[in-house]
Parts: structure tokens; sequence; C-alpha cells
């Protein structure tokens, strides 16, 4: 049986609001596997463009201790994982940041069943709950000086409505009102309509975060994983 395989920046929250949407549109699925990188983007990146023939799956069972030590995953050879899907953040403060290594990783990482398909969070994982009306948040932004790890995790949680601070308390409607949210945004900054229509090319998304909200020392509020969603199912996400 081929598997997926979910890789995340993280090893907590990540996961949390991962199998909490795992359990409302993959309910009977076992052919996933998780597993957390346990450091971000950039660092990939710097070991993938240090070895262009390395394999996504290789180097993060080579690098994560604790990939190393599941034995679902280490018994995997890769003929056996149909598709890749990761999740890391943008993290616009990140010692290894750069825009042009943001936009790199999205074209390598486009296309599930070859590296990897790649769904960015931005700024942080912590996006998802940093919503309360949904009207407001097709413009919420934040400062780049709020882009670190302890200062937006307080940020997302004070604005953002307490339905989403717990992930196992996020249900279906919950789930398919933040992929609409997300998703009218993401055409909203792509293309300025805010459209609920699923998109969509991730790269786009990032030129528009570089182009039009860095220089002005903001990041655009976008959460992956409503994304991944629409990106996965389509408009049937709306009825599942």
């Amino acid at each position: 049986m081929e598997r997926t395989l979910f890789v995340f920046e993280g090893e907590v929250r990540e996961k949390q609001y991962f199998k909490s949407l795992e359990r409302v549109f993959f309910s009977g699925e076992e052919n996933h596997i998780l597993v957390s990188f346990q450091n971000d983007i950039y660092e990939l990146y710097q070991k993938l463009s240090n070895d262009e023939d390395l394999d996504p799956f290789e180097l993060i069972r080579e690098l994560n201790p604790a990939a190393q030590n599941q034995e679902e995953l280490a018994k995997l050879r890769r003929d056996q994982i149909g598709q890749i899907y990761l999740f890391f953040d943008m993290e616009p403060r990140d010692n290894l940041y750069s825009g042009q290594k943001l936009l790199n990783m999205l074209e390598l990482f486009n296309n599930e069943t070859e590296h990897g398909k790649l769904f960015v969070s931005y700024p942080m994982v912590e996006a998802l709950r940093d919503i309360d009306d949904h009207n407001e948040y097709l413009t919420r932004t934040a400062y780049l000086s709020d882009c670190i790890g302890k200062n937006y995790k307080g940020l997302s949680a004070r604005r953002g409505s307490a339905i989403y601070q717990d992930a196992r308390k996020i249900d279906k409607p919950l789930w398919q009102g933040l992929v609409e949210a997300n998703v009218k945004k993401a055409n909203g900054l792509v293309s300025g309509e805010y459209s609920p229509a699923p998109i969509l090319d991730a790269l786009p998304i990032a030129q528009r975060q570089l182009a039009n909200y860095l220089p002005n020392e903001q990041v655009a509020v976008l959460s992956a994983f409503p994304i991944f969603l629409a990106d996965y199912f389509g408009k049937k996400v709306y009825d599942l």
C-alpha cells in the first residue's frame, strides 16, 4: 500500500492542527505518516542546495533523529511513498531567510508525487488561530517585528478567536470556514479578487508577499493548512 508522508517543521502544534483536520476530512485513512523535520525551511534549503541529487525523503530520515526512531518510517522505501506534503513557516526573521530562497523552495517542491508539495504559513503556524472576524482577516497583517516565535505566538493568541486556540475543538464547520477565509485571502493577494474558488499555485502567493508586504515591513497572515485542504479536495471541501 502506498503511503502519504506529511512533513512538519515542528513537533507539536503543527501535528495538533493536522490531526484535527485529519479527523474531520480523512476519517478512516491509515496510509498517513506524520513526521517532524525539527528545523526550518531554510535549513532544508541549505542542505538540498549542497546536493541537487539528494532525495528529500532520505534527507528527512538522515537529519532527524526522531524520524530515524520512528519504526514505521524507518522501514519504508522511497518507492512506497506516493505523495509527500511539507508544511513550513515563512519566518522572515530567521537568520537564514531570504525571499529568493523561499521562491526557490516553492519552485522545487511543487508536486506531491515528485519531490513533494510545499505549503507555507505566513508568518508561521500560529496564523491558523490569528483570525476572529473573517472579513477583517482578509486584510490582516503582522509586522515583521512581531514575526518572531514568542512575539507572534502571543499576538495570534490575543487577537484570534478563542475557538481556534485548541486544535481538538476545531470541528468541520469551523475548518470549512477557515478554508473559505484563507482561500479568499490567497486569491485576493494574487488577483485582487477575494474569491472562494479553490486556487492556486503557491508561488504567486509568495511573490505577492515579497513584492507588496515585505517592503512595508509586514506579512499578510495566511495559514498553510486550509490552503492544503482546498488544494487537496478542491470545491468539494465545502461539502465533505
